[in-house]
């Protein structure tokens, strides 16, 4: 038989209030990711090669769809991205990526970029996690703009590490 709990009280717990924090900081933060998505979303009648996602880069947040590079976590993964969806290319997007990444191996990376719809648009928001010497851990926030369906916003969490002065990618989860 189960227990019976006392549910009349009726001051909140420090939990109850501090689960109440944690749900209000949720529904901000979605609330502000809907913001930009609604912001940057282009009209139906843009064409794919009209899209322009900001490109902003601060002492927090790095934001854009641009090309990158392998001087820095941000500029690697905005590289990654552009060769992802772009020139959706597994070949081009390896060059993001270390040797030992499972990301690279397989058909898997190809797999995935043949199943998004060849004129999609990307925006990447990448924000720090924390860096510890040669690895660092982002945020990653990629909006996809698919064709005649609502933005489609995926969290991600990125890992980089950096060898002479090359950072690549080692690591990429859901969040």
């Amino acid at each position: 038989m189960y227990a019976k709990f006392d549910t009349t009280t009726t001051s909140p717990t420090a939990r109850s209030r501090r689960h109440r924090w944690i749900a209000a900081g949720v529904l901000v933060g979605l609330a502000a990711l809907a913001v930009v998505a609604a912001v940057t979303a282009p009209n139906g009648s843009a064409q794919p090669t009209g899209f322009a996602c900001e490109e902003t880069s601060g002492p927090d947040v790095f934001t854009g769809s641009g090309p990158g590079d392998t001087t820095s976590g941000p500029a690697a993964i905005l590289g990654f991205n552009p060769a992802y969806y772009v020139d959706r290319s597994a070949e081009l997007a390896r060059r993001f990526l270390t040797s030992d990444s499972t990301i690279a191996t397989g058909d898997r990376l190809q797999t995935g970029i043949d199943a998004v719809p060849t004129d999609t648009r990307h925006c990447v928001s990448i924000a720090s996690l924390n860096i510890n010497g040669e690895s660092a851990r982002w945020t990653v926030t990629v909006t996809e703009f698919r064709p005649g369906t609502e933005p489609w916003i995926a969290t991600q969490t990125v890992t980089t590490r950096t060898s002479d002065r090359v950072t690549l990618i080692s690591e990429i989860t859901a969040s």
